[in-house]
């Protein structure tokens, strides 16, 4: 669950190979394929809890979506059917499968064990609460009882996946396309004076940060930027004793996380990410207003090295068909640098570069990526836009094709939707 797949090590590094790919030369017409889809360590089934087996299945499809905006043309699914554990593995090495095979749980089923002789680890991670559950309770959990009777464990992972694999067919190619809201963040004043405008998760004049729990507030994320969308995962909080950069959640088995931004670059990433909030590893900061600017932009500086300031790095490719505001990195450089211009928001906790407005709108610090995300592709039959929800909260959308408004829409909370069009 908590390996980074873009890209192997993190959707920056897959956005790299590319721009290498090109300055190496190499021919337009090569494949990128992701190799390995899965998650680990062992199932959602065996954790018992619905709440695992969606956020599994959220972050199954956001690396499936991420891969293939950044270049990449497909994708192997690394494990069609496994075990209630996620075996059999002879290293013990187990991970979750879109379907997976019950069959002592089947109907009729007599002296079936749980767990075939050639399985060598037993049960690394204690009960396997699925079996626990009555045949009506994992019904009523979102795993079919008619497949259930034939000893079939049908995860949440598997339907997340066929939003993608029934639509974005052989011979799809992906086009430009990003969930935005800039085009109605018009700015509104709050009782204090600053600025709140609309977000995807927060209504214009409101500074609490929807979306629900941020569950990459935590240690070895990345940092990134997006468009604003109002949400938890672009909240941050600056802590006036330490001077850290601060963030709150929960992990995904539900435990408190407190998480900080670090002082070093990580050397996969060749970015920032989030480390534990000590001063050892976690950097402390200061501001200074930017002498060229009229409306209250600062640089933020490491503290241990004032040269060094918090600065928007472009991905190597230009985002993709995500464009650059579409996951640029955050390091650190000069504080002359032109990504060095911050506006922060006190009162919604947002850290605001415009560096990319020519592009479309600002962006806003990120913990990993956004709650709501989009792929869009041209079909061989139509066109096809991807909508994945991975908050606790609703949003509602436009779907937009160049200029020409297509729909008004509404995705639930922890969903993904696809839309196809001519």
């Amino acid at each position: 669950m908590d390996r980074l797949l873009d890209g192997a090590v993190g959707s920056p590094n897959m956005h790299r190979l590319q721009s290498d790919l090109t300055k190496m030369k190499v021919k337009n017409d090569h494949i990128v394929l992701g190799s390995e889809a899965c998650h680990c360590p062992s199932t959602g089934y065996a954790g018992g809890d619905l709440t695992v087996a969606f956020a599994r299945a959220q972050r199954y499809a956001h690396t499936i979506l991420a891969d293939l905006s950044t270049g990449s043309n497909g994708w192997v699914e690394w494990n069609l059917i496994l075990d209630a554990i996620g075996g059999p593995n002879h290293l013990g090495n187990e991970c979750d499968a879109p379907l997976l095979a019950v069959p002592y749980r089947a109907k009729g089923a007599d002296g079936v064990p749980k767990q075939e002789w050639f399985e060598k680890v037993g049960n690394p991670f204690g009960t396997v609460h699925g079996d626990q559950r009555t045949r009506e309770e994992l019904h009523a959990l979102g795993v079919p009882a008619e497949y259930l009777d034939m000893g079939i464990v049908v995860q949440p992972m598997y339907y997340f996946m066929g939003h993608i694999s029934r639509h974005v067919r052989p011979g799809s190619r992906v086009v430009n396309g990003l969930a935005d809201g800039s085009a109605h963040n018009s700015q509104t004043t709050t009782t204090a004076g600053h600025h709140a405008p609309a977000r995807a998760f927060r209504a214009a004049g409101q500074t609490v940060a929807g979306g629900g729990i941020n569950d990459l507030a935590r240690n070895g994320v990345e940092l990134t930027m997006w468009p604003c969308e109002g949400s938890t995962r672009q909240q941050f909080f600056w802590n006036q004793t330490s001077d850290h950069l601060q963030v709150y959640g929960h992990d995904w088995l539900g435990a408190p996380t407190t998480s900080c931004v670090s002082k070093t670059m990580d050397q996969s990433f060749l970015g920032l990410t989030l480390t534990a909030c000590d001063d050892k590893t976690a950097g402390t900061f200061g501001t200074r207003y930017v002498a060229t600017s009229n409306s209250g932009q600062v640089n933020i500086f490491l503290k241990s090295d004032i040269r060094k300031c918090l600065i928007v790095k472009p991905l190597g490719n230009g985002g993709g068909a995500y464009g650059p505001r579409g996951g640029a990195q955050v390091t650190y450089g000069n504080c002359s640098h032109g990504g060095a211009v911050w506006t922060m928001n006190e009162e919604t906790g947002e850290f605001i570069s415009d560096m990319f407005a020519q592009d479309g709108g600002d962006v806003c610090m990120t913990t990993g990526w956004p709650f709501l995300q989009m792929s869009a592709f041209d079909t061989p039959s139509d066109k096809t836009v991807v909508v994945l929800n991975e908050g606790g909260e609703s949003a509602n959308f436009i779907l937009r094709d160049d200029t020409t408004v297509i729909m008004s829409a509404h995705i639930p909370a922890h969903s993904i939707q696809t839309i196809s069009y001519m």
